[in-house]
């Protein structure tokens, strides 16, 4: 089921995980592997125990076994671990050039990603899911003390979304570079603002296609699993560039803005999944539309200016040596601040 491996979780399921929990039958440690991620499960019961690895990725299951019995193992190719790294985007002007010469009848698919993503957000507008910071924002508005300018209503259904996501709705959503909240955030931006500039499904989906794959060549630079916020760092930086397009920025201009971007928000850490989400992607959508409207005129971050380098590639590549190399103690910092509320 992959990513969707909460698609038939009831609500008796619920009810049944939540007496599991009050019983404190449940122990959660750390434990240091040679992988970006890992998980070890272990369920006992009186007569039987079973237990699954998790590695490399969310999804690669690597081992399953019962009573010590090997029922799955690695040795499935399928299942072999997966790294970003493995499907190379050589630059970014290799993505630019493609969005100048596909034929958009190919990326119609990407169309099914706005209809999910805004239906979810849409559910998240109108119900208070996890913080509530979606709905929050929109009632701003509604009483003017914030502006109902589009910069607002992109964060708002952007946070919606986020907050009825972690809140546990079940409702599928569109993904980007293999999370969820990425796609909400490489998505809802761009559809917003093409449908606030009366854009064609044709030109729509070529800024959706920018938006995915710049998302994911910062994604290869930075590691699938990364200490900084992938969807802030990335899914927010692939919005930035897409909504650069729709406005008839460039090349040029879409360059300059992944620099902005990256001067702008590089370094917001990831805590983890939860409602709180909402707030980062609200924050980085948001400057993701600020960052699309001034580089229209050159407005930019200085080349050498901290972690920006002379071109945009340099940039992301000086990102991704922070992330990999300069936060490498980030996780494990996070994991023992997380833990000591066990």
């Amino acid at each position: 089921m992959g990513l969707e491996i909460f698609r038939d979780v009831d609500s008796d399921a619920v009810k049944k995980a939540q007496s599991i929990l009050d019983s404190d039958c449940i122990r959660i440690e750390t434990v240091e592997r040679d992988v970006d991620f890992y998980v070890y499960a272990r369920v006992a019961t009186e007569y039987d125990y079973a237990e699954c690895v998790i590695e490399s990725n969310h999804t690669n299951v690597t081992s399953i076994k019962r009573n010590g019995m090997e029922l799955f193992g690695s040795k499935d190719s399928s299942h072999k671990n997966f790294n970003s790294d493995e499907t190379v985007t050589a630059c970014l002007d290799d993505i630019f050039s493609f969005a100048a010469s596909v034929d958009p009848a190919d990326l119609r698919f990407l169309l099914e990603g706005v209809t999910m993503n805004l239906d979810i957000a849409k559910v998240g507008k109108e119900a208070h899911y996890s913080s509530g910071f979606g709905p929050r924002l929109f009632r701003l508005m509604e009483t003017e003390c914030l502006s109902n300018d589009i910069s607002n209503i992109i964060r708002a259904y952007t946070a919606s979304a986020c907050d009825a996501r972690m809140g546990g709705l079940n409702h599928p959503v569109m993904s980007s570079s293999g999370s969820g909240n990425q796609g909400i955030a490489a998505i809802i931006p761009c559809a917003i603002l093409g449908r606030h500039m009366h854009c064609t499904d044709e030109q729509l989906s070529i800024a959706l296609a920018i938006s995915h794959l710049v998302t994911h060549y910062i994604k290869q630079k930075t590691g699938r699993l990364s200490p900084v916020c992938g969807c802030a760092v990335a899914a927010g930086i692939g919005a930035a560039t897409g909504m650069t397009w729709l406005q008839g920025g460039r090349s040029e201009e879409m360059h300059l803005v992944i620099n902005n971007m990256i001067g702008s928000l590089a370094g917001m850490v990831c805590d983890g999944a939860k409602g709180g989400c909402s707030f980062k992607l609200a924050t980085a959508v948001g400057e993701a539309y600020i960052q699309s409207l001034v580089v229209l005129d050159r407005t930019t971050i200085d080349k050498l200016d901290g972690i920006v380098g002379m071109t945009s590639e340099e940039t992301v590549n000086n990102l991704g040596k922070l992330c990999k190399t300069g936060m490498a103690n980030v996780d494990s910092t996070l994991v023992e601040i997380l833990t000591t509320r066990m």
